[in-house]
């Protein structure tokens, strides 16, 4: 049985670490490498425990503790994400609304990234179809960024022929709370029917903090592309709304 356990324990750290790695060489999916890398050293970890568990109680301790903390993550994990794609769908009341949120991510020097790109592309869509509506492209300027993401935003609604009166910007936030926080204080947001445009992973949380920011918990997902970005971004979800929950700040 030790042996069997010792085999599951390294297999789960070798996985991770390549996981870790695979993740490190683009910029988007990077924190893939944290969260892989992390696991890893806990699998390596509890392997060290029960290869020495038989040597000292302390050992036996640990990879009795090691079990339970890995049994709590992998049920916390189910749980959140159900929460997480519970948020994947559009509100009809979205498509009545004046304004829009459009919450910013990561931007390249020349271009949004692909989940950007996404939500903005959403934006356009959602404009086409009802044209009163003003859209509030949202987000500051990472240290790895080259301008505030909702400069870049903006850009590239306007190459893609929206009219820059639909335009509005927020570009001091640094997450999706400032995002909404910011733009309900700058331009009135209570006073108007808001919805929110982000990519499907994103949404549940958004919607959670629409609400309670006072603005109206209505959202439109965008579908976030490619396998390897849309598997970080829920892992991403996970670790944002476990932190909100952990925290008291979710229900």
């Amino acid at each position: 049985m030790k042996r069997y356990e010792l085999k599951f324990w390294l297999s789960l750290a070798i996985i991770s670490i390549l996981l870790a790695i695979s993740c490190f060489f683009w910029q988007p999916i990077r924190f893939g490498t944290l969260f892989f890398g992390a696991l890893a050293v806990g699998c390596t970890g509890e392997a060290i425990a029960i290869k020495l568990k038989d040597k000292h109680k302390i050992f036996k301790f640990v990879a009795i503790l090691g079990r339970c903390i890995f049994i709590v993550f992998l049920i916390s994990f189910v749980l959140i994400q159900g929460l997480i794609k519970s948020g994947d769908y559009t509100d009809k009341e979205a498509y009545s609304a004046e304004r829009i949120l459009v919450l910013g991510a990561f931007i390249y020097p020349d271009a949004p990234s692909a989940a950007l790109q996404s939500r903005l592309d959403t934006a356009i869509e959602f404009l086409n179809e009802n044209e009163d509506a003003i859209l509030i492209v949202c987000g500051g300027q990472g240290d790895n960024e080259v301008m505030p993401e909702a400069h870049m935003m903006k850009k590239y609604l306007l190459q893609n022929g929206v009219s820059e009166d639909k335009i509005l910007v927020e570009d001091k936030s640094r997450n999706t709370i400032q995002n909404i926080k910011n733009a309900k204080e700058l331009y009135n947001l209570e006073q108007y029917k808001t919805a929110v445009i982000t990519n499907e992973f994103h949404l549940a949380r958004a919607r959670k903090l629409m609400e309670q920011a006072g603005l109206n918990p209505y959202g439109i997902p965008a579908p976030t592309p490619y396998f390897a970005l849309r598997t970080v971004s829920y892992i991403r979800e996970y670790c944002s709304t476990l932190g909100l929950i952990l925290t008291n700040r979710y229900f």
